[in-house]
């Protein structure tokens, strides 16, 4: 049996206690998922043209396949999705998850029955650590003994009654709606996940919502259906930023959710097509209690329509805690209460690839038993394998995957944060093509934004959006930025020069090589540019242009070319 099937039969403290065992273990561990996915692979035609046959040990491996980016792939991927089967693994591809990264590529990468098995596993050690963290954490608290009372929860089964008793708010994608011309389904890697997940029953929204392509109507009628209850317990959106903005929606809008709520109706001035507002209709009923207790909440203040008081059972906020997005987490603690963040894990189209174990922290143990890793230090030539990385080390990663992707290179940095018996913690720092390095400072944008957002705030003003163009002509950084309050920016008497060079001394004071190119002048000043209000839509809007939903979008830290001059303030 596969490791990943083995975590798959287990639960409870079994599952952990198995998981932690492997982890003691590393490198053999490792060596074990590189042989299951070689075997699995080896009469395939790439695993022939490979000689997988040969293959032994980790060196035969390096020996007979070249680390290879997506083009080395891509002629295998074409066929197979026009129904050729046995290319990169053993018979058909069961589906394709559509990627819209930073680059604006779009790539479509395949999923085997194995593949979506060892990404299940992932999930299910994810879960249980989530699980675990939250029983720790929730068992003795007031509003939890008022959720087992007034739902009926049936202490002796906890897990099962919880999860059939109570709702969920995510913010994913919509599931497959598109098909190859060898008529396989493509979709969107949260879209998959969640409809696998056991969650997806207890959404507090119809699932179609999730494919409705005007982005208004879907903030507002996802908002205004999980309003119905007051016992959503777990919010969860890969970047907190997309649910801060349906909150901040669901405050401006709430005398028309109320209404909506109270007589069963959907607002008119939605702009969805006659069908849709059929098929959302039959969801709905009146609802004339909860929009009372709504409306009293309302008639309090509009600061008091908030998550943490129409949903007064939250427990739990599941977000991205790390990289460019994790500064967002902070824009919604205020508005959730006294809730558990809890990462939702590093991972992209091609796998999951680590384990959360605690809340409050952007990392997790390597996920060993579902993917062979590599991993290239930062600034030099050598690979290593997982057991050999040092704590605090930097590395770009590469993966083998059951699902067709042997020694792909990711393009993403992670840093080591300790090891869970010698299995490295990591956490995602950036893409590596989101480094500054004009003149080989190598600071990570990232780590930038991060100052940038602390650095806004202590001037009273949120930051909505920011981006990094490196004007290499200048040898300089330009920064735009989209405030939130840019109105009340534009009326205060703001010296933005001032600003620019406190924010350009901060960067020298934080990052040393930083600091010497600008001593030395091979950098110059960096120069903040402040943006309309709308910008940040404007940006969304042009990746929804290319065929990708708004929760599945990942706007860029870094960019190519400076925006239009429309949309600069000062």
């Amino acid at each position: 049996m596969d490791i990943y099937n083995e975590i798959l039969s287990l639960n409870g403290e079994g599952l952990l206690k198995y998981w932690l065992e492997l982890c003691d273990d590393c490198r053999a561990t490792q060596e074990e998922v590189l042989k299951s996915i070689i075997e699995n692979s080896r009469d395939t035609e790439y695993g022939k043209a490979h000689n997988f046959s040969s293959i032994k040990s980790v060196e035969d491996y390096r020996r007979n396949v070249d680390i290879s980016d997506y083009d080395a792939f891509e002629d295998y991927i074409e066929r197979m999705a026009n129904g050729e089967r046995d290319l990169l693994f053993p018979g058909l591809t069961d589906f394709f998850i559509s990627t819209s990264g930073t680059t604006g590529k779009s790539k479509k990468i395949p999923e085997s029955k194995e593949g979506l098995e060892a990404k299940s596993a992932v999930l299910t050690l994810r879960n249980g650590f989530l699980a675990k963290t939250l029983m720790e954490n929730i068992m003795d608290s007031k509003k939890f003994k008022e959720l087992i009372v007034n739902k009926n929860i049936d202490v002796n089964n906890l897990s099962r009654d919880l999860i059939n008793n109570v709702h969920f708010y995510s913010v994913t994608s919509a599931s497959p709606n598109k098909k190859t011309s060898g008529g396989i389904d493509i979709g969107f890697a949260s879209g998959k996940t969640f409809e696998n997940s056991k969650f997806a029953s207890r959404l507090s929204y119809p699932k179609e919502l999730m494919g409705l392509s005007d982005g208004e109507a879907t903030m507002y009628l996802t908002m205004m259906f999980a309003l119905r209850y007051d016992d959503v317990v777990f919010i969860t959106s890969n970047n907190a930023g997309r649910f801060y903005s349906r909150i901040k929606y669901a405050q401006e809008h709430a005398e028309e959710m109320i209404n909506d709520l109270r007589c069963g109706t959907i607002s008119e001035r939605l702009n969805i097509s006659d069908d849709e507002r059929k098929l959302f209709e039959s969801y709905i009923e009146p609802h004339p209690q909860r929009a009372d207790e709504l409306e009293e909440l309302l008639n309090r203040g509009r600061k008091y329509f908030i998550p943490k008081y129409y949903w007064k059972y939250l427990f739990v906020g599941r977000f991205w805690l790390s990289g460019s997005v994790g500064v967002n987490v902070d824009k919604v603690r205020k508005y959730l209460g006294d809730v558990l963040y809890f990462d939702i894990g590093y991972g992209a189209s091609e796998g999951k690839l680590n384990i959360p174990f605690k809340n409050d922290i952007g990392y997790g143990t390597l996920a060993i038993t579902s993917v062979f890793f590599e991993f290239i230090p930062v600034g030099e030539d050598t690979v290593l394998t997982a057991d050999e990385l040092e704590d605090g080390g930097e590395y770009e990663i590469i993966l083998t995957t059951y699902s067709g992707l042997y020694r792909y290179p990711l393009h993403d940095i992670v840093k080591v944060r300790g090891f869970v018996g010698n299995t490295p913690n990591i956490e995602f720092i950036s893409k590596s093509r989101e480094i500054l390095n004009i003149a080989q400072e190598k600071v990570p944008a990232p780590g930038v934004l991060d100052c940038l957002n602390r650095f806004i705030e202590s001037k009273g003003f949120n930051l909505r959006q920011a981006q990094i163009y490196p004007n290499n002509k200048e040898i300089s950084y330009e920064i735009y930025i989209e405030l939130e309050n840019v109105n009340e920016f534009n009326q205060k008497d703001i010296d933005l020069d001032s600003l620019n060079i406190e924010f350009d001394d901060l960067l020298r004071n934080k990052f040393e090589l930083y600091n010497r190119n600008r001593k030395f002048e091979s950098l110059e000043p960096l120069r903040i540019y402040v943006m309309r209000e709308g910008w940040q839509k404007h940006l969304y809007d042009l990746k929804e242009k290319t065929g990708a939903p708004r929760s599945q979008v990942k706007l860029a830290t870094m960019i190519n070319e400076a925006p239009e001059n429309e949309w600069i303030i000062i």
